[in-house]
């Protein structure tokens, strides 16, 4: 008996050991330390996006404001740097709970880019939002300001598992009203309302001062659904019986002529729509037929391997990449080209274009996903300076927070410093100096060393293994379907 029980707590002991070194294995390193609120920034050029640039100048940081803003050449640490707003990315989402910290790395990534604000559309499973929102809000770790839509609001058959099911303009209404006490910002509506639940969404959002963003629902012409956001210009193809689903629908881009662009950009007009085109969805998706050059790209490699290997793959990752045909590759392609050219038209038009991502999309990193769909809008024919002001000063007036998105006294201190100008060329983005969320300076230095601890702790081979297997469960219980 004896023996058996010095066996049994041998055991004990090297299980509690093993324990001990795997949960060791899966915390991640502490996060980034925040600095205190507060600066001057001396003989620098502040830069307006869309609009234009001062001459040298103080900018004074008061806790998160800036509290001014004054013609000065003095010599300082980011003389003759260049201050632009803090990036927005319009269109996100942070990964599901799995126990292993990963909203806290995605927003360190949106930072580490110069993402400070960002608007998560919609919470797939009920578990992704709250963490980041929370732990930046409450100054666990750094990361951009969080503004949320909470569930989606659809019809039935939902897709997502988060989703509140809505078949009459009673329950629509009840849904809003739970999105508004719940404290969200914004109401996210998907494809299978009817015209008759997504008039109930957006009257009763309008009685809560939300706006309505989303995806314009199969079945609702575009001129009728009227959302004040269209996420990846969903709608602006004609109403198809029955309803071709993603990535189906692409096809639509085939007959995309110029009388539809034209009406699409007039009606958009008329209702003051905003559109998130996300065009970088089409363009990762079609990245993904060469998915091994894909998973080599060093934006990949920012995230662990579980997302390159699981979450991503064309086998086993989400339902909507799986199984793809050459010919759907090539949708992607010619609705990525047809997409930014009615992109341009709307801008050119006068239409209000957000810049936004659609993070957990494929090979889709927080941050540089956002750089990348600058890059794609400033191709389709906006230009660097106009694609830099669809990630700041046009987003800034749409949020609810006043002066955000700009560099302006009483403007919230959401700042980045820039040796060269990327108004005049996207690539001086690689020359980024300094981010400054919420008043506080970070170095690029210092995101870089916290960077390589975060790079470190997900190549450790206990955390690679269990992390891997983890995400294999959670993605299988994720979907209430298969469909996108």
């Amino acid at each position: 008996m004896k023996t058996f029980l010095r066996i049994l707590g041998i055991l004990l002991v090297v299980l509690l050991v093993a324990a001990a070194v795997v949960w060791r294995a899966l915390t991640p390193p502490s996060p980034l330390e925040q600095p205190e609120q507060g600066l001057v920034l001396e003989g620098v050029i502040a830069v307006q996006p869309g609009e234009g640039r001062s001459g040298p100048s103080r900018i004074i940081v008061e806790q998160g404001t800036i509290a001014s803003v004054r013609t000065s050449a003095e010599a300082g640490e980011f003389s003759g740097a260049y201050v632009l707003p803090g990036l927005i990315d319009m269109h996100v989402h942070f990964p599901p709970k799995t126990g292993l910290r990963q909203s806290e790395l995605f927003a360190f990534l949106f930072l580490y880019h110069g993402v400070t604000s960002v608007r998560d559309a919609s919470d797939p499973d009920g578990t992704s939002t709250a963490p980041a929102r929370d732990g930046v809000r409450e100054g666990r770790f750094p990361g951009p300001r969080v503004f949320a839509c909470g569930p989606l609001v659809d019809g039935p058959e939902p897709v997502w598992a988060n989703t509140l099911v809505v078949r009459t303009p009673a329950e629509a209404k009840q849904a809003v009203a739970k999105v508004a006490a719940d404290g969200f910002d914004c109401v996210k509506v998907y494809n299978s309302l009817s015209a008759e639940t997504l008039a109930a969404v957006r009257e009763a959002a309008a009685e809560h001062e939300l706006p309505v963003i989303g995806h314009v629902p199969w079945g609702v012409p575009f001129e009728e659904a009227r959302l004040d956001d269209v996420q990846h210009l969903t709608g602006v193809h004609p109403v198809q019986d029955p309803p071709l689903r993603f990535p189906e629908s692409l096809k639509a881009w085939g007959d995309f002529g110029e009388e539809r662009a034209r009406y699409v950009t007039g009606m958009s007009i008329a209702y003051d729509i905003a559109h998130t085109p996300t065009l970088v969805v089409l363009d990762r998706l079609a990245a993904v037929e060469d998915y091994d050059a894909a998973r080599a790209e060093p934006d990949a490699q920012l995230l662990p391997r579980y997302y390159r290997d699981v979450v991503w793959s064309p086998t086993e990752g989400l339902p909507f990449l799986r199984n793809r045909t050459a010919e759907e590759y090539a949708h992607y392609r010619e609705g990525l080209a047809r997409g930014g050219a009615l992109v341009a038209r709307m801008h050119e038009a006068g239409v209000r274009i957000h810049a936004g991502t659609d993070t957990q999309v494929p090979f889709q990193v927080p941050g540089a996903a956002l750089q990348r769909e600058l890059r794609l809008l400033a191709d389709a024919g906006l230009g660097p300076d106009d694609a830099l002001a669809a990630a700041t000063t046009v987003p800034g007036q749409t949020l609810g927070i006043p002066g955000l998105g700009r560099v302006e006294p009483g403007s919230p201190a959401d700042l980045l410093v820039f040796r060269e100008d990327p108004t005049l060329n996207l690539d001086a983005l690689d020359t980024l100096e300094a981010v400054i969320a919420d008043g506080r300076l970070y170095r690029v230095a210092d995101l870089e060393a916290q960077l390589d601890r975060y790079r470190k702790h997900h190549e450790g081979r206990i955390f690679d293994a269990v992390s891997t297997a983890l995400v294999r469960r959670v993605l299988g219980r994720m979907f209430a379907d298969t469909d996108h």
